[in-house]
């Protein structure tokens, strides 16, 4: 079901496929650059603290981003396997 879907299914696999560092990487300066942005544009943080905000926010959204790839690539192979589509 989830691969016929406007080629989204192959750009997830792709994610999937990269190495958890790279993962990490990606995810962390995205994660990093948006938080920095919100935090002085929304929040009206100074440029210093929100460098600090980012840096930790960053890390944490890094985290989670990761592990759910991680769980969800699992869940899927599983599936995969065990014959469900």
């Amino acid at each position: 079901m989830l691969a016929a879907v406007n080629g989204r299914s192959s750009l997830l696999r792709r994610w999937e496929d990269l190495h958890p560092g790279i993962q990490v990487a990606g995810s962390f300066v995205v994660a990093f650059v948006v938080l920095v942005i919100i935090h002085v544009t929304l929040l009206n943080q100074p440029l210093g603290r929100a460098l600090w905000y980012g840096l930790f926010w960053g890390a944490i959204v890094t985290l989670v981003v990761v592990l759910g790839t991680r769980a969800e690539r699992a869940k899927r192979m599983t599936r995969e396997r065990d014959g469900g589509h």
